[in-house]
């Protein structure tokens, strides 16, 4: 599945023109949450991190913070489907953590 990395620091817009905010399905597949116009990760009502971008089955998965990509205990995109995973602080992509 295609990344969403190209919306890193851009704030997201409805159709109206007004800033996008909470939680929009796409094509009944996908899962993006947006907090003051931004791809934003939640945390769910039972404490759980919500990554920002997930598809329905789980397949893949974007973590963001504040409109970038984001996560330090695990990557920030994870792709099932495509077998692959990237590593993202703050907006930028570093390599996988060493245990």
């Amino acid at each position: 599945m295609k990344s969403f990395k190209s919306y890193q620091h851009q704030r997201i817009l409805l159709s109206d023109k007004t800033i996008a905010n909470g939680d929009y399905i796409i094509d009944e597949e996908i899962t993006v949450r947006i907090k003051d116009g931004f791809l934003n990760d939640v945390e769910g009502d039972d404490g759980s991190l919500l990554p920002a971008i997930a598809t329905a089955d789980g397949s893949h998965i974007e973590h963001w913070k504040e409109g970038v990509l984001h996560c330090e205990n695990e990557p920030a995109v994870i792709d099932n489907i495509d077998n692959y995973e990237e590593w993202w602080l703050d907006g930028k992509q570093v390599l996988p953590q060493q245990k």
